[in-house]
């Protein structure tokens, strides 16, 4: 395996990863999720984006709280492997004293209906923070009223025993005295010692320092094995070999292009837009890698399940290129699929093409209604799309040939790295002249 390539896999890992930790961290997720509601007397406390528990097991989050004919509407987002029932109930709980609070979840019984997207579930009062320390200030006054009145001779005598045990401690600290004394002096001599030994230490480091010297000034006037090795001109030449091939491998590291991509497709079928994010690495002219997310949305934003089903949709792609064409293939939409693209005016791989023409195969990738016939055909897509700019392309591209065509135009946005390094140069220029 060369080193390009093993770049390639270590870097598209590495941005595949920090593509799903931004998702997670914005409220995106891999996994279908639904949504249900609950009506509180009271939420103080509670946050707006507070977990959502089922055993202590997080299982969702709160999507917003709103008032709602005088009650605190919660509403909750639910991964879709967990199932609630008609007699779920939902209870805020707090995670200690000055914990943060949560809502936990009981699922109800499994025999039962199962709870839809959009239902609303019950909800469980449960004592507050203030009600616990409320209480237990009564129950305070209570005993304090109680021994006041002399009715509580047990309170009297724990205080009694309490200033006893004190005195015992006290006592028994008196008699150890001596012994505590002595520990305080062997403290005080081994500090004594140390110092000691750290002053011996210090003529030690002046002899080895000089020793050193001495080992130095052999080296310099060519004396012993040291010196010779490295005067040995066939061992210059190999560790001389050794260093270019290390500044090849760092020239070739250099050369890695990377370009940012968006598109945003508008589907004219299901009247939706569709938006495409991706970084393609170009280790060489012939050689690229790309990974992405297709069909980015938030799965609580959307009511449709069949929509929700085909959000946030994988791509990870291997290619490859000579002078007008290149073939691709890899993970699209989260699923198998292929690929070639022609460029009949320019270079494929140069900074811009006027003329690109692309044809794909996809490989089940998107779930299909149950209802619906084609679902095990591959959707083949064709498309073409042509340059205004270096980074500004339009096009349209037909999807779904085999079976209901699907029209789709869209835009195409590419900003390079070396954009990137103009932009940074352009605003230091305006900075330095502004001075």
């Amino acid at each position: 395996m060369s080193n390009e390539l093993r770049l390639g896999i270590f870097v598209s890992i590495g941005i595949l990863a920090v593509l799903l930790t931004i998702m997670l961290l914005g409220n995106y997720s891999l996994t279908s999720k639904y949504v249900v509601s609950a009506y509180f007397e009271n939420t103080a406390g509670l946050p707006k984006k507070a977990k959502v528990k089922v055993s202590g097991v997080d299982v969702g989050n709160i999507k917003n709280i709103v008032l709602e004919n005088g009650k605190a509407k919660v509403i909750l987002v639910i991964d879709r492997k967990i199932k609630l029932y008609q007699d779920a109930s939902a209870k805020i709980v707090s995670m200690g004293i000055i914990g943060t609070k949560y809502i936990e979840l009981d699922p109800g019984t499994v025999s039962g209906v199962p709870v839809k997207h959009g239902d609303i579930i019950r909800a469980v009062s449960g004592d507050s923070l203030e009600e616990l320390i409320g209480n237990a200030v009564k129950k305070l006054d209570t005993v304090l009223g109680s021994a006041k009145k002399g009715l509580n001779d047990d309170f009297f005598k724990n205080l009694y025993d309490t200033v006893e045990n004190l005195k015992k401690v006290s006592q028994t600290l008196e008699d150890k005295r001596g012994e505590i004394d002595e520990v305080v002096d062997n403290f005080r001599n081994f500090s004594a010692d140390l110092y000691e030994i750290t002053s011996q230490n210090k003529k030690d480091i002046r002899d080895i320092v000089e020793k050193l010297n001495a080992i130095v000034n052999k080296i310099n006037e060519g004396d012993g094995t040291i010196a010779t090795l490295i005067n040995d001109k066939k061992m210059s030449e190999e560790l001389k070999q050794t260093v270019e091939g290390l500044q090849s491998f760092v020239g070739k590291t250099k050369k890695l292009g990377i370009d940012w991509e968006y598109m945003g497709r508008f589907d004219t079928r299901n009247d939706r837009y569709r938006n495409d994010f991706g970084i393609r690495f170009r280790p060489t002219d012939h050689k690229f890698y790309y990974v992405g997310v297709s069909n980015i949305g938030n799965y609580t934003n959307e009511d449709d399940e069949f929509e929700r089903n085909n959000l946030n949709k994988i791509d990870a792609l291997l290619g490859f290129r000579s002078e007008n064409l290149e073939a691709y293939g890899g993970i699209m939409r989260s699923k198998g699929g292929v690929g070639v693209g022609w460029s009949p005016l320019d270079k494929i791989y140069g900074s811009e093409r006027k003329l690109y023409i692309n044809a794909e195969a996809i490989f089940r990738t998107e779930t299909a209604k149950k209802d619906d016939k084609d679902r095990d055909k591959p959707n083949v897509i064709v498309g073409a799309r042509i340059g205004i700019f270096h980074w500004l392309y339009v096009g349209v591209q037909v999807e779904d040939m085999l079976t209901r065509t699907n029209v789709m135009p869209y835009i195409k946005l590419k900003i390079t790295d070396e954009d990137i390094a103009s932009m940074f140069g352009v605003a230091g220029i305006a900075a330095t002249s502004s001075k």
